[in-house]
């Protein structure tokens, strides 16, 4: 099928014109395409009659120049330079060589030219050279009088395309970008944003006109259709990560009678009889299954979950489980076997109506945990080559889904992988599981509680072991040990809260420039002012919410000298808590050289949370009402009081969160690379993107890229950046300023 060209010759205007020749001028013009030869050279092997040589583009410039010199090589004489202007058109041309004759002469003999051609200064030859440029011989006078009657086109076809990249925003520049800008609300900066050590403020310093290229970029950010989509971000800062992944919440739900009727023992027998799945092979456990009003294929699908989860678990007569959590430990089994495992699992716990928030609902079992043999033998299974496919297909499915495990001496990575959210130790010889997230977390509190009395309660995430220690805090203080350790320093003693009470008091302010106060600014720490208060509010905080560090002696009494590796020493302390995920330290100096660290995944009595943009860990209580009652209840913190109103029985509820890295909902967290350093300018461009595609109801978290990754004063080194400062860039895009611009002047 032939092929059209809409555009015509374009900027070829002699080409245009000689097809529109007719009669007896069509043999008055001839037009011929020269070839290079294998020297690279140009050869004319006629003798032309009144000839000009044109250089004409096989493509259109943009932004760059074509520069040619030309050679007659049979005198060896330079014909000089001629030049192909940006934006110049395909088919575009510029004379070469036009040789002047002689009165009655009108033909000349045969000739050489050899080209150097550049393009923005760069050589262009061979191949490349014939993808730029052809070579033509125009003959006759009534060619070159064409030639030079209609030359001036192809320059009014280049500004015109010229004008028209002056629109596009990759091509504007000077007015035509400040036009560009005004349609997107942004405004060439007339300022340029400076640190001001002195008065630690960010000021803008008048006079400094905004560069085309810098100007452009910032307007980038507003042209075409830019979603918050983690490509399209990445590919404007792919130095930036972006974690959206969040840490889970756990829940844990605890039962209360409200007043002094029977109501949740009532609630719990019938939960046993209508609810619960009972595993064991036992008459009264069958007589249970058989009563209970269900279809057929229901009845039959329970019964051989029960037949197929006592396969590898074993359950006391009486024990009772959530079906759901039946079905997490069936599939756990299956796995187990599919790896070549057949122990049978006791389970030494199942609901208990007095087992509390873990136990009374039948939510969670303790099994025996794995001894270290068996832990080895089911992570060496997975990576069995040898091992044969079972007919468990569903099994399979998940093993051959499921990316390669990380040894571990409970096998969490298996429990999990088969739908138990929770594998938690509460003692050497027990281990917790459970189909819901509660990870550890556990509500102290009555069974029963007089109407219109505050009842406590509290909330705790537990260790492993149930030590009665935050989790977060005891794993963070356990890894921090470890890599202070690593890194060559003496431990740090942790302190009985028995032991912290009795020291805190005896806490003792160093004078204003003394070496330790200045050691403890340089490190980011608080130096306490009222002892007492500061003891008082402490004394308030939960026991398992704080620890208090004693350093090592030697370490101490170098801090209060002001040493200065002493103060490097403190200054990594404080990033390993900080990247542990703690909330805070405070110090307390102690006579005779001593030094405590409190530190706690809350905020601490004048510190606040300085180790941390919020609080590492968090409660929500709920209390739902069921068959009438009703109560209120604190919402906050991890103890609360609840005051019942009605009779009956209320579940008290509480999330619990623990901040181990990861985003909050609805958060997306920016971080930069461990030596990367944004400049006041660039700072400023990331917060503008940041702010341009932030979804609506989504927090976007910069807290660690503003405290460790912007150089305020320009030595390559990154200062914090306080809360006052980090407020201190220019919006780029003003909405109510669109349409308007104020023209600068060069």
């Amino acid at each position: 099928m032939a092929s059209v060209d809409l555009a015509g010759p374009g900027s070829a205007f002699e080409a245009h014109l000689a097809a529109q020749l007719a009669g007896p001028y069509t043999g008055a013009l001839r037009r011929v395409e020269l070839s290079r030869g294998e020297g690279g050279d140009y050869v004319v092997d006629w003798s032309p009659r009144h000839p000009v040589v044109l250089a004409a583009l096989r493509r259109d410039l943009g932004e760059e120049t074509v520069r040619i010199a030309t050679t007659f090589l049979d005198t060896g004489t330079e014909l000089g330079n001629a030049t192909l202007a940006p934006w110049s058109e395909r088919g575009g041309s510029v004379p070469l060589y036009s040789p002047a004759l002689a009165d009655g002469e009108s033909v000349v003999p045969g000739f050489t030219l050899r080209l150097a051609v550049t393009l923005d200064d760069a050589p262009v030859v061979d191949l490349a050279l014939d993808a730029l440029l052809e070579l033509h011989v125009l003959e006759g006078n009534l060619g070159r009088l064409m030639y030079a009657a209609g030359a001036e086109k192809q320059r009014v076809r280049r500004t015109l395309r010229e004008v028209a990249a002056m629109r596009r925003l990759e091509h504007a520049r000077r007015d035509a970008l400040d036009r560009i800008g005004a349609d997107a609300g942004v405004a060439r900066f007339t300022d340029e944003l400076i640190y001001d050590a002195e008065s630690d403020q960010v000021l803008a310093r008048q006079g400094s006109v905004e560069a085309d290229a810098d100007y452009a970029r910032r307007i980038g950010l507003y042209r075409g259709f830019l979603m918050p989509t983690r490509g399209a971000v990445e590919a404007l800062a792919p130095d930036t990560r972006f974690l959206e992944a969040d840490n889970p919440f756990a829940v844990a739900v605890h039962l209360l009678n409200a007043g002094d009727g029977p109501e949740r023992a009532n609630l719990l027998e019938v939960i046993r009889r209508d609810r619960l799945l009972f595993p064991a092979d036992d008459p009264a456990a069958d007589a249970l299954h058989a009563a209970r009003a269900l279809p057929a294929e229901r009845r039959e699908a329970i019964l051989g979950l029960r037949n197929s989860v006592r396969t590898s678990f074993a359950f006391a007569a009486d024990a009772g489980v959530a079906p759901a959590l039946a079905a997490a430990l069936d599939r756990a089994g299956r796995l187990f076997r599919a790896l070549g495992i057949t122990k049978v699992w006791d389970v030494t716990r199942a609901q208990d109506p007095g087992g509390g928030s873990r136990y009374e609902l039948g939510l969670a079992v303790d099994v025996t945990p794995p001894t270290e043999e068996e832990a080895a033998q089911i992570f060496e299974g997975w990576f069995n080559d040898a091992r044969q496919p079972t007919e468990d297909v569903p099994i399979e499915a998940l093993i051959a889904g499921s990316g390669p495990p990380e040894a571990d001496p409970d096998v969490r990575w298996a429990w999990q992988l088969c739908g138990l959210q929770t594998v938690h130790r509460t003692s050497s010889d027990a281990l917790m599981l459970s189909h819901l997230p509660t990870q550890g977390l556990e509500i102290t509190g009555a069974d029963q509680a007089e109407l219109r009395t505050d009842t406590p309660f509290e909330a705790r995430f537990h260790a492993p072991g149930d030590p009665g220690t935050n989790a977060l805090l005891a794993q963070a203080l356990s890894d921090a040990a470890q890599e202070w350790a690593a890194a060559g320093h003496d431990e740090w003693h942790v302190l009985t809260d028995g032991q912290a009470r009795e020291m805190w008091p005896g806490a003792i302010t160093p004078a204003p420039g003394a070496p330790l106060t200045n050691v403890l600014g340089a490190a980011g720490l608080p130096v306490v002012g009222d002892v007492g208060a500061v003891v008082k509010a402490l004394e308030l905080l939960p026991d398992e919410l704080v620890q208090t560090l004693a350093l090592d002696a030697t370490l101490a009494a170098k801090l209060t000298e002001g040493d200065p590796e002493a103060a490097q020493a403190l200054h990594e302390l404080v990033g390993l808590l900080r990247a542990n995920h703690l909330a805070a330290v405070l110090p307390l100096p102690l006579p005779g050289d001593r030094l405590l660290l409190v530190v706690s995944v809350i905020g601490l009595p004048q510190a606040g949370i300085n180790l941390n943009e919020r609080r590492a860990t968090g409660f929500r209580w709920y209390v739902v009402p069921l068959g009438g009652a009703a109560g209120t209840i604190k919402a906050v913190g991890s103890r609360t009081v609840l005051r019942p109103l009605k009779p009956g029985v209320v579940a008290v509820v509480v999330l619990g969160y623990v901040r181990t890295g990861l985003t909050d909902p609805y958060e997306v967290r920016v971080e930069l690379g461990d030596d990367a350093v944004l400049s006041l300018g660039e700072y400023e461009f990331l917060m503008n993107l940041l702010g341009h595609i932030c979804p609506i109801g989504v927090e976007i978290n910069t807290f660690a890229l503003r405290r460790d990754h912007v150089d305020l004063d320009g030595d390559g080194v990154p200062e914090p950046l306080r809360p006052a400062l980090s407020r201190t860039f220019r919006t780029y895009q003003r909405r109510r300023a669109r349409g308007t611009y104020d023209h600068i002047e060069e």
